[in-house]
């Protein structure tokens, strides 16, 4: 079995680093009078530690830097974003009942702390509502998304997601810096500092320098060099249209533009992009319906059904589906290609999509 070894270098990372952390704090523990209840307190600051690096290490993931982006397959990226995210936040919960054994704190530590937590808890449900497909098949996620799409919140609450985390993470940093820990000692000062900060380098990254960057294609790195987004010719927009497709295919939600689905499709690749999986999904998002039904015969037509694009999405949306309702849309529009009108006629004619030759009909 062949070792992929960026993958262990990251888990590495997530295990070596807070477990460093972790030492300095019990070098520099400085609740020995607690007797008994030491050991108690001192487990529930180390999971708190691992807690506070972890959430770090996921906001650096979610700011997408190059080292990541091109090193990392996004579906397995997004998986380990989730679960440790998910994990951290299990071992800032059991951090709070822990810690406070034998121990008072101010009521700005506590509150602090618990803000932070529970923001970070608030990001992780909207994430599984909005920005992933394991509840899709749940009636109310459906109609939130379609709500929510309806509303033209869907880039607002993405911006939610991208922008509470660190908010969440701030409040977190200020419950360490006024714990005891960090009072009495410098070393774990500069630990919870150098964590914090470059993450929030990283942060900070994401929303000005990346975006600076690629403007223009904030998943440049992710797709093919064939695969741009044109808006020439569009001249119609329509929520309603788009809120059906949406409805039909509420998997659609999620997309993250990350072009995988593109880069795969043997059409895409054939045509040198011509026809483009992502392009039909974003004119979708941002509303374009004469992009996709005004006929052209690779716009949507180019599907082949293959189910390529719906194996490697990182999102698992189901693609093939949504492009065959968009095909049968554009039949019922009358704007579909007259190859298409011809080959229908014909099964409907000779019950076959090739008719027999006069010879083989006589015989």
């Amino acid at each position: 079995m062949k070792i992929n070894l960026n993958k262990v270098y990251l888990l590495l990372i997530y295990a070596i680093l807070p477990t460093i952390a972790s030492i300095v704090y019990w070098i520099e523990e400085p609740y020995s009078y607690l007797g008994s209840l030491n050991i108690i307190h001192e487990i529930g600051s180390v999971f708190g530690i691992f807690s506070f690096v972890w959430m770090c290490f996921n906001v650096i993931i979610m700011t997408k830097i190059k080292v990541i982006e091109t090193n990392f397959e996004l579906d397995w990226l997004l998986h380990f974003h989730t679960w440790m995210a998910a994990i951290a936040l299990i071992l800032g919960s059991l951090h709070y009942p822990l810690v406070r054994i034998g121990v008072e704190f101010e009521d700005i530590q506590i509150h602090s702390g618990v803000f932070g937590w529970t923001s970070l808890v608030i990001v992780m449900i909207l994430a599984i509502i909005f920005m992933s497909n394991s509840l899709v098949r749940i009636n109310i996620v459906r109609k939130m998304r379609a709500s929510a799409f309806k509303r033209r919140f869907r880039y607002k609450i993405n911006k939610i997601l991208h922008n509470i985390p660190i908010v969440g993470l701030a409040l977190i940093f200020f419950h360490a810096l006024l714990s005891f820990t960090s009072t009495s000692s410098l070393f774990m000062l500069g630990v919870y500092s150098f964590f914090f900060s470059i993450t929030f380098i990283g942060w900070i990254y994401h929303k000005l320098i990346r975006k600076f960057r690629s403007i223009k294609d904030p998943y440049v790195l992710r797709k093919s060099s064939w695969d741009d987004v044109s808006k020439d010719g569009v001249s119609q927009k329509s929520r309603k249209w788009a809120l059906k497709l949406l409805k039909q295919t509420p998997s659609l939600y999620p997309c993250l533009q990350c072009g995988i689905c593109s880069s795969e499709c043997p059409v895409s690749k054939v045509t040198m992009g011509n026809y483009n999986p992502r392009r039909n999904v974003l004119a979708i998002l941002l509303l374009y319906k004469d992009l996709l039904l005004k006929g052209d015969d690779l716009v949507i037509w180019g599907c082949t059904d293959c189910h390529t694009c719906d194996e490697v999405c990182p999102q698992n949306i189901e693609l093939t589906d949504l492009f065959a309702f968009l095909k049968n849309q554009s039949i019922n529009l009358g704007r579909g290609p007259d190859y298409i009108a011809e080959q229908a006629k014909l099964i409907f004619d000779n019950a076959k999509a090739i008719p027999s030759q006069p010879a083989i009909e006589h015989r």
